[in-house]
């Protein structure tokens, strides 16, 4: 199988959205990705996505197949050994596509085991220095505890992507065991599904990691205290892992 010739495909892309009269950022628009996106593929850095293949070779004025091939085509009639490097180059895409989802997360979860035990730490300091342990419970610990279990399942559980019926209907909700996530009004799909989850990991991973600090600093002015403005930080911090999702969800719908 003859393997895909990157800077060939990066030259073709760029050729072919100079055509089209699109800059950099007017073509990863169209396709929901950063213009940094684009820069890398005409460069020869990287590949997009399969998902992507077909939406760039509309937008691009090509077919997918030429577009793999780097390469215009006097004649859509291929020959065996020519339809059989096609499908190969699409799965070696898949295949790398695989390779850098498991990469990534390899990163996130190294990121969750450096945060959960740092946040134990934290916990444990705030107890240390006399901070009330029933206080504790039903603020600090109820938020850090939350933001591990929702930054557990995002970092090592969430699917790298969604099912395809999710990109061919309007789908408000994703379940995954007892992970539910349901947006009112938004859509979920593969374009903006990655940028959903990365988001959500940010959050909750900060959140998890800096609520013991941000508690401590409000023990000092005696914020805590009193329940009803500790019972609404500790509602509004927690429900707050919806805003990422509504506002990158909507961004990249």
């Amino acid at each position: 199988m003859e393997p895909i010739n990157m800077e060939k495909f990066g030259t073709f892309v760029l050729q072919l959205r100079k055509e089209q009269g699109l800059t950099q950022k007017e073509l990863g628009e169209r396709l929901f990705v950063s213009d940094k996106s684009v820069s890398k593929w005409e460069r020869g850095l990287s590949l997009p996505s399969v998902e992507l293949l077909l939406p760039l070779s509309e937008a691009l004025g090509v077919s997918v197949t030429e577009l793999l091939k780097g390469e215009r085509m006097q004649t859509e009639t291929l020959s065996i050994e020519e339809v059989d490097q096609i499908v190969g180059r699409t799965l070696e895409l898949s295949a790398g596509e695989r390779a850098v989802h498991r990469q990534d997360r390899r990163k996130w979860i190294g990121r969750y085991v450096a945060v959960f035990f740092v946040s134990l730490l934290e916990l444990g300091a705030l107890a240390a220095l006399g901070c009330d342990l029933e206080q504790m419970a039903s603020s600090a610990l109820l938020i850090v505890g939350l933001m591990l279990l929702f930054g557990g399942w995002f970092c090592l559980g969430a699917p790298d992507t969604l099912p395809v019926f999710y990109d061919e209907n309007p789908i408000d909700y994703v379940t995954d065991g007892i992970f539910r996530i349901h947006a009112t009004g938004m859509r979920f799909n593969n374009s903006n599904w990655p940028h959903i989850v990365r988001a959500s990991r940010i959050y909750a991973l900060g959140t998890a990691i800096g609520y013991p600090l941000l508690y401590l600093l409000l023990e000092a002015i005696g914020f805590n205290r009193t329940f009803v403005p500790s019972l609404v930080l500790t509602l509004a911090v927690s429900l707050g892992i919806m805003i990422p999702i509504y506002v990158v969800g909507k961004k990249y719908e």
